[in-house]
């Protein structure tokens, strides 16, 4: 039985999108991981039976915070490591021997060493358009300005394995950063920022609670030190605290 065509739909987008760039894949299954487990504790809370009206008052905002800044910072910062990374290598920075090989490849005759793939894919190439952008379109290289389509064209086999081997490097190294910018958001920078703002949330929560048991001292004149005797029933709405307009 054949699965449902928007289903059918759905994996081919998901391979398109994600085939070629793992490390993105990481990046957004971690942070909807994230989502999902902050939704599941706030929902935790709101649904606990054994917790008052006041303790779910007091935990629910500081959940929420802790949901912002967990989805936030495993997103942004993942998302920020893994672009560093990607940059890296299309600016030439990080290239394995199997990828300097597959460039000289290309042209052998401008190499004698394994460092000589800059002499085909120039610094120059590569201030101005990314490695994969220059292998994608080869006449974007100075080494075939001016050169004819037939000479392209004879050089294609090389720069479409170098290619592949690019992209594969690529990926590869974006695995690497999208895992060690999880492990780096979810175990120093989420945990600290979340307790500054869990902190904060809590000092607040505190003095707003401790207004209101102000005013209901006030209202219902718990601030009198003893009791006032009987003859006093007059006096007992007596509110000192409440501003008199002369």
């Amino acid at each position: 039985m054949n699965p449902p065509k928007f289903m059918q739909n759905f994996i081919q987008y998901m391979y398109d999108y994600y085939s070629k760039d793992c490390g993105k894949l990481l990046v957004h299954m971690g942070a909807l991981a994230t989502l999902f487990g902050s939704i599941a504790q706030v929902m935790a809370v709101i649904t606990d039976k054994k917790l008052d009206k006041d303790q779910k008052k007091f935990l629910l905002p500081q959940e929420g915070a802790d949901a912002f800044v967990n989805v936030t910072m495993t997103y942004t910062v993942c998302d920020l490591i893994k672009r560093l990374g990607d940059k890296i290598v299309e600016k030439g920075k990080f290239l394995t021997d199997d990828l300097a090989k597959a460039i000289i490849n290309i042209k052998p005759e401008l190499a004698s060493d394994i460092k000589d793939w800059k002499n085909i894919i120039t610094t120059a190439d590569l201030k101005n358009h990314k490695l994969t952008e220059l292998l994608n379109n080869p006449k974007l290289l100075n080494v075939f300005k001016g050169c004819s389509d037939d000479t392209i064209k004879n050089v294609m086999p090389a720069v479409d394995k170098a290619l592949d081997i690019a992209e594969t490097h690529k990926n590869n190294v974006g695995i690497v950063t999208s895992i060690a910018a999880s492990v780096l958001a979810a175990n120093i920078i989420t945990p600290y920022l979340r307790n500054i703002i869990a902190s904060k949330l809590q000092k607040r929560s505190i003095k707003k609670e401790a207004v209101e048991i102000r005013k209901r001292q006030i209202t219902e004149n718990i601030t009198t030190r003893r009791p006032l005797p009987p003859s006093f029933k007059a006096f007992r709405n007596y509110n000192p605290y409440h501003d008199v307009s002369v």
